[in-house]
């Protein structure tokens, strides 16, 4: 199928980027865009990369911006791709629901995805997730449904919402990026703020801002309640926050008119996400768990409580990373009440934690820079028959390129062990 951009007829593209993103972008318009020109810039190309930008003839030239670089800091007008992808996917016909949130966004879209599979659907899963949203485009027809994880970098400059959205919850995170933590939850509510009488909203109504939006908008309210017992007996998936993101992927399900024993079987078969609660091996009688993702200290909270709740007692956290200014009162708390008898902590905010820690609570700490050290640290010094946690409660950025390359490296790392 072909396209109608005539935004991009004929004119220069400079793409800002040089990533994955970057590369997809350049195969959709080598595809389906006659262009003058393309080319890709970055910070290698000085540090007036982006100023050099009001150099250049905005009549003739289009602007494009990967999800990567801050809106606030491009000078000039520009688009994006996940902007170019909802323009393409409206001239399909192809049906959308969005999945937004601080956490549980990756594990709610692959559920819902998979359970709208089961029954019977022809469904994509894509954004934040995987491969591009534009590398999908090709083989979608109007009984496509798009199930798209959208990070508030991808959401911050959509000017139309999905057909279907799903919050499942708001946490401070990404200030760095958007500037101000109302800047990122007005990115997070572009996922609902276009929609219409006609557009659903699930959510959990215990994020009160998210009841406020719900006030102003036409959509329809589809809460889950958060108070639901659900059977998680079956279900490799680990803690109370995952029965609340099951409550709303079921939900979003409903509203297409997936039964609710569809739902159920779906959540007894489906396998949780890599780097997400994922036991990796179990080791001189301790239990490995990688919760790399968990890079906000609530995220770590849900994680500990987690894992204390339904598989055993925590012996070990491995905490730190980059800092954000997150507040640990309450993770350090958890860990104080616990007793959790052994810390490995890692730069920047390992030292923060630290410093936290009350009088009364003294774990054994192994303060470290490297993975490898840190594992090899905590298969000497857990307790048996406990668990060996990685939930960093911080980003990642500190020491890796992201939670995937610091959940590898403990995953290797913990695989590399002798028995």
């Amino acid at each position: 199928m072909s396209f109608e951009l005539p935004e991009f007829s004929e004119k220069d593209i400079v793409f800002i980027g040089k990533g994955r993103e970057a590369k997809s972008f350049e195969k959709f318009a080598l595809d389906n865009l006659s262009v003058s020109s393309l080319r890709f810039i970055d910070e290698h190309d000085g540090d007036d990369y982006l100023n050099n930008l009001k150099k250049l003839d905005l009549n003739k030239t289009v602007i494009v911006k990967t999800a990567g670089c801050p809106g606030r800091i491009v000078p000039v007008p520009y688009t994006t791709p996940t902007k170019v992808f909802f323009d393409c996917v409206k001239q399909i016909g192809s049906r959308t629901i969005g999945v937004t949130g601080t956490k549980g966004k990756t594990t709610t879209a692959s559920l819902l995805a998979y359970i709208l599979k089961n029954a019977g659907y022809k469904v994509v899963l894509a954004g934040n997730i995987g491969k591009p949203m534009l590398d999908y485009l090709a083989e979608a027809d109007n009984q496509t449904i798009f199930v798209l994880e959208l990070s508030s970098y991808q959401l911050a400059e959509l000017e139309v919402s999905p057909d279907l959205a799903l919050i499942t919850n708001l946490y401070r995170d990404h200030v760095d990026y958007h500037g101000t933590l109302e800047n990122y939850w007005e990115s997070k509510r572009n996922i609902m703020r276009y929609m219409n009488k006609q557009n659903n909203v699930v959510f959990n109504p215990q994020t009160e801002v998210i009841l406020h939006w719900m006030a102003e908008s036409e959509a329809n309210a589809l809460p889950i309640n958060p108070d639901e017992t659900v059977d998680m007996s079956r279900s490799e998936l680990i803690g109370d926050h995952n029965r609340l993101n099951y409550l709303i992927a079921r939900t979003a399900a409903q509203s297409l008119g997936v039964d609710r024993m569809t739902c159920q079987s779906s959540l007894h078969t489906f396998k949780p996400i890599k780097h997400r609660l994922q036991k990796v091996r179990t080791v001189r009688e301790v239990t490995f768990i990688d919760d790399a993702i968990a890079s906000q200290p609530e995220a770590a909270i849900a994680g500990i409580t987690a894992c204390v709740r339904q598989v055993g007692p925590v012996g070990c956290v491995m905490l730190g990373g980059q800092d954000r200014d997150y507040d640990f009162t309450e993770l350090v708390k958890l860990l104080s009440t616990l007793l959790i008898p052994k810390l490995v902590l890692f730069p920047d905010t390992g030292a923060k934690i630290k410093d936290l820690l009350p009088e009364e609570y003294k774990p054994e700490i192994f303060e470290t820079d490297s993975m490898e050290k840190a594992v090899n640290w905590a298969a000497s010094h857990t307790p048996t028959s406990s668990i060996c946690l990685l939930s960093t409660a911080s980003p990642s950025y500190s020491l890796w390129k992201d939670f995937e390359e610091k959940g590898d490296q403990f995953q290797d790392a913990v695989n590399s062990l002798s028995i």
